[in-house]
């Protein structure tokens, strides 16, 4: 009998870094066992993703000192000696983007819903043709051009690509879709035939009875693909059939481009996929099984991808070309330099942060070489999650949840870890309405989250062990609670009082304006009790009601429990030295820097740094005094006779010399060792055979025993 697989070796190819876990069975339940990353080998000379996910294999064999693979690809089955794994799963973000063009009926229904199914794979909207006239688009048009016109002028531009076309409810008027599909023939799809390419292809997710008239429209000119309608009726939409097929093109027509692509196939026990699409069936299950609302938070270095489920639906919102390293780019396009630099506690000019941007797209592997370069990836962290937040709420208002799980190598490598809660906290904004009035926040420490997403369609049993045990477990970051209601800067928010169990009570006041922590370590539980202000709510609370959670009811974390009394939406300073002195302040509150901002008003230039005297200690040379005259200190006679008898006691200052040091310090007639002896850089040879006979001769005359001062018993 063939047994189940349980050493899995999960390989998640990324645009900047290849991750490798092994999975293997521990004490009757899956556990990722060893971990390793290095560079992707996607660009030339190599421009195969193998071999960087062969040297993260090598990692991961010189960890658990087990060999998994040979030259030629993976050790499989495993043997007997527990070498080898019995599958290997692969999957990808790295393969690029799927180019899509939009063409709906209306721009406001059945576009915004091609815009979410758009939003939920790796692709990039190149364009959006509608048969309503959008109002951004008149002032665009020329004279005497009517709206047609203008919209198959676009059209024409654009180059052959995956069409999603939409429109009417079930059972409509199927003449409008008719004359849709004839504009597309006459523009996007014609260069697929002029080009001689294979890659435009349509997916109809609209009215099933305007098929016929579409399929006679663009049967000649590409591929056609059928989906359920998006929108069946005016005020219901299912997105999932449209979604999962655009996945599917994204698989067979994206990854398959990837840089070894052919060879990853031959290894893989099991298609090659894309790394997003084994989220949404994660995190429904997850919120199934905990009956939590959980929002997922994914941060690349090209995609920033966000996910939200009730354990019924999930709602996805995938940003390409919106990252920190190689999609860096396209956050200073979406926002501009002004929205990153007003994240960071020391002053940058808007030239100064291209630059620096410019500088992460052609080095995207450099990784923060001080303080203020990690202050500027994690302001464009929060921009990131900023715009794929505002997609996500396109999708569903408002946005309801009360766990928060956050992956990706801008919040598992900080200084400290309430740098990233302030990134999470800034970016999502989360309040009381809609984080079910107390949020759980979680990181992924160890980057797991896409190798669960990864095992969930074959090995769904490692993908939930792994979830529970390994991301879960480890992962708790805060629980934060968000005050309702506004006050003064300055003024008495809320007075706190934690109590642990088996532990004295822990109370601090929160004034307005501030985000303040109350440490619970992990492990621990405790009872909460919130005293507000007046005009304070907590919750759906009255303003001013005392709040006390049920007993034991809030877990220990890594940073305990914050309050959050800075307001929504979160008030930033317009003025830039106050702004600068906001956010230092918050990261102060919480531990993360000590005492008041020490960049001041100086402007950080990356090609004209800093001047170290700047920030260096100014301390005026205080005046000579002299030092009173010391008597000899009072040596007792005991230890006198001690001291002398063993040749430690010390000769009087004015004698001190090279003569008074003792006689087997001075003796440098050492015996030798004879026997060639490996030179191990900075350590010592070993001592020979004759210098332990020595030392266990000088051992064997033991001296007296002591009491606990120095004094005979």
């Amino acid at each position: 009998m063939a047994r189940d697989s349980s050493a899995l070796l999960v390989v998640d190819v990324g645009s900047l870094f290849t991750h490798v876990v092994l999975i293997d069975e521990v004490a009757g339940e899956y556990r990722a066992v060893a971990s390793a990353e290095a560079l992707s080998t996607l660009e030339p000379p190599d421009a195969d993703a193998w071999l960087g996910a062969w040297a993260a294999i090598r990692q991961i064999e010189h960890i658990t000192a087990r060999q998994l693979a040979r030259d030629d690809g993976p050790l499989m089955p495993r043997r007997a000696d527990e070498s080898g794994v019995d599958a290997v799963v692969i999957v990808s973000s790295a393969a690029g983007t799927l180019p899509v063009v939009l063409a709906a009926i209306s721009s406001k229904t059945t576009g915004a819903s091609l815009r979410r199914v758009a939003r939920s794979t790796y692709a990039t909207v190149l364009g959006e043709v509608t048969l309503d006239v959008a109002t951004d688009g008149e002032s665009e048009l020329g004279e005497g051009e009517s709206w047609i016109d203008y919209q198959l002028k676009n059209l024409a531009r654009l180059p052959a690509a995956t069409v999603l076309m939409a429109g009417g409810i079930d059972g409509g008027n199927v003449a409008p879709l008719e004359r849709l599909a004839h504009m597309l023939a006459f523009t996007v799809l014609r260069r697929e035939q002029t080009t001689g390419r294979e890659f435009a292809h349509v997916v109809f997710a609209g009215n099933p009875a305007a098929l016929p008239a579409i399929e006679n429209a663009l049967s000649t000119s590409a591929p056609i693909t059928t989906t359920d309608n998006v929108r069946p009726s005016l005020h219901h939409e299912d997105l999932v059939a449209a979604q999962i097929e655009l996945s599917r093109l994204y698989n067979d027509r994206v990854v398959a481009t990837l840089p070894g692509a052919s060879r990853l196939r031959t290894i893989a026990n099991t298609p090659l996929r894309a790394t997003a699409e084994g989220y949404s069936p994660l995190i429904r299950f997850a919120s199934r099984h905990h009956q939590r609302h959980i929002l997922l938070l994914d941060v690349g270095a090209m995609t920033t991808a966000c996910y939200v489920s009730d354990g019924n639906v999930v709602h996805i919102a995938v940003e390409t070309n919106c990252g920190t390293a190689q999609g860096v780019g396209g956050v200073l396009d979406r926002v501009g330099p002004a929205a990153i630099t007003r994240w960071l506690p020391f002053e940058m000019d808007d030239q100064a942060m291209r630059e620096q941007i410019l500088n992460r797209l052609l080095r995207p592997q450099i990784v923060a070489l001080s303080r203020e370069d990690m202050f500027v990836q994690q302001a464009i962290a929060r921009e990131a999650l900023r715009v794929t937040m505002d997609g996500l709420r396109d999708n569903e208002k408002p946005l309801t949840y009360d766990l928060i799980i956050a992956s990706g190598g801008v919040f598992s490598h900080v200084v400290h870890p309430a740098e990233s809660l302030l990134m999470l906290l800034d970016a999502v904004q989360p309040d009381s309405a809609s984080s079910l009035l107390i949020t759980d926040l979680y990181l992924d420490w160890d980057g797991l989250l896409p190798l669960c997403a990864a095992l969930v369609w074959q090995h769904p049993d490692p993908a939930f062990c792994v979830w529970e045990q390994d991301i879960l477990r480890n992962g708790p970051l805060a629980s934060c609670l968000v005050l309702r209601g506004s006050g003064k800067v300055g003024d008495l928010a809320v007075e706190v009082e934690l109590t642990p169990v088996g532990g004295t009570p822990i109370t601090i006041q929160v004034l307005h304006g501030e985000v303040r922590r109350v440490p619970l370590l992990a492990g621990r539980r405790g009872t909460l009790r919130l005293r507000p202000a007046p005009g304070v709510r907590i919750g759906d609370n009255e303003p001013g009601a005392e709040v006390q959670s049920d007993i034991a009811a809030i877990h220990g974390s890594a940073l305990g429990v914050i309050i959050d009394a800075r307001g929504r939406p979160l008030p930033l300073a317009d003025d830039g030295a106050t702004r600068r002195t906001q956010i230092w302040n918050w990261l102060a509150q919480l531990g993360a820097v000590p005492g008041t901002n020490p960049y001041h008003s100086v402007i950080q230039r990356f090609d004209q740094p800093l001047d170290a005297a700047e920030f260096a200690p100014r301390v005026e040379p205080a005046a000579a005094v002299d030092l009173p005259t010391r008597d000899a200190p009072n040596v007792p006679d005991w230890l006198r006779s001690d001291l002398e008898t063993e040749g430690l006691m010390q000769p009087p200052p004015e004698s001190f010399g090279i003569e008074a040091l003792p006689a087997w310090l001075l003796d440098d007639t050492r015996p030798q060792a004879q026997d060639n002896v490996v030179d191990l850089g900075e350590r010592e040879p070993p001592p020979a055979a004759q210098d332990f006979s020595s030392l266990r001769a000088e051992l064997e005359n033991e001296k007296p025993k002591r009491g606990l001062f120095g004094r005979k018993k």
